[in-house]
Order: C-alpha cells, then sequence, then structure tokens
C-alpha cells in the first residue's frame, strides 16, 4: 500500500564533522521530535480542497435513474458533511500553525490538528470512494491510489493513538485546559 518504497541506509565507519552536526551531540532525537512535532498537522491538511472536488465533479456528471446524482439527498449530505469537517480542520490547522509561528507551546494544538486532520481526511475519502461506487475502487480513476495514500496519514507523523495520549496527557496533567486547545 502507498505511494513510495521503503528505503534503507547503511553507514559503516562515517564520520561526520562538527561543523556538519544539526544541534548539539546527542541531540539528535529532540530535533527530530521539535521537527515532528510542528509539521504533523500539516499533513492531512493536504487533501482537504481535491478531495471533495472529486466527489462534486462526479456528482454532476453521474446519472442514476435519470438524473445526476448530486440530486439526490444522500450525495448533497456526503458532500455537504465533508465540507464541514474540512473548514474545521483548517482552522485546527491554522490555530495550530499560529501557536508555532508566535513561538507559543504549540504541541498540544498540533496534537489535535493531526488527529483531527487525519480521521477526517480518512472519513471524506471514504465517502468520495462511496459517491463514485465500483468505479472509485478501479484503478482507471486516482480515487484508489487517493484512498491508499490518504490512510497512512492516520499512522505517520504520529499515530492516532499516540496524539489521543498526548492530548489526554496534556489535559490530565493540567498544561492544557477543557475548552481552551492553545494553554
Amino acid at each position: 500500500m502507498g505511494d513510495w518504497e521503503a528505503a534503507s541506509l547503511s553507514f559503516e565507519d562515517v564520520r561526520v564533522p562538527d561543523r556538519n552536526l544539526l544541534g548539539e551531540p546527542g541531540g539528535g532525537m529532540e530535533l527530530a521530535l521539535n521537527w515532528i512535532g510542528q509539521k504533523r498537522y500539516v499533513i492531512p491538511s493536504r487533501a482537504a480542497e481535491r478531495l471533495p472536488g472529486m466527489a462534486v465533479e462526479y456528482a454532476k456528471i453521474r446519472k442514476s435513474m435519470g438524473h445526476p446524482i448530486a440530486d439526490y439527498q444522500a450525495i448533497q449530505w456526503q458532500i455537504a458533511d465533508s465540507q464541514v469537517e474540512i473548514e474545521s480542520t483548517k482552522w485546527l490547522t491554522l490555530y495550530a500553525a499560529w501557536r508555532s509561528q508566535q513561538g507559543l507551546d504549540a504541541r498540544h494544538a498540533t496534537s489535535i490538528a493531526k488527529l483531527h486532520g487525519a480521521v477526517m481526511a480518512n472519513e471524506v475519502m471514504d465517502r468520495v470512494l462511496q459517491i463514485h461506487g465500483g468505479l472509485g475502487y478501479a484503478k482507471e480513476l486516482p480515487i484508489e491510489r487517493w484512498y491508499r495514500n490518504v490512510r497512512v496519514w492516520r499512522i505517520f507523523e504520529g499515530t492516532d493513538e499516540i496524539q489521543r495520549r498526548t492530548i489526554a496527557r496534556n489535559l490530565l496533567k493540567g498544561h492544557a485546559t477543557l475548552g481552551s486547545i492553545g494553554e
């Protein structure tokens, strides 16, 4: 599954000059976690515009019982629900980015944005495939590939479970308060 192949790197007897080190010796894990934490919320926001666009385009041209499927309430509601979820994800993402840009602690906000965004993207992708019916599952359209690629967003840069643990831990330890995602 996915759009890429796993890479394997092996190094033996490699020395890195001090001038080429990132950060302090032994601090690589902290640097990596900081980078991941600041960027994880961006991942699911990448597909936010394209996914419902595919559903809208197809719903207008696909006919069932003599009408475009866009005329049917079930399809309309799937499109509407997708748009609402996408808009909420945009605001969560913008807030997390703003906190990060301001130099504020954005870890809680990024975990919320990443969890919500990854789950949302998968739900929207599932609706897009459903609207396309059997054709969405076939390789003739990009839906099948998108479906595989979107699924991994719930795994990398911190799984759903890790995000939930982080959010709950912040609340339970008082690092964040209910009703305020940024404190």
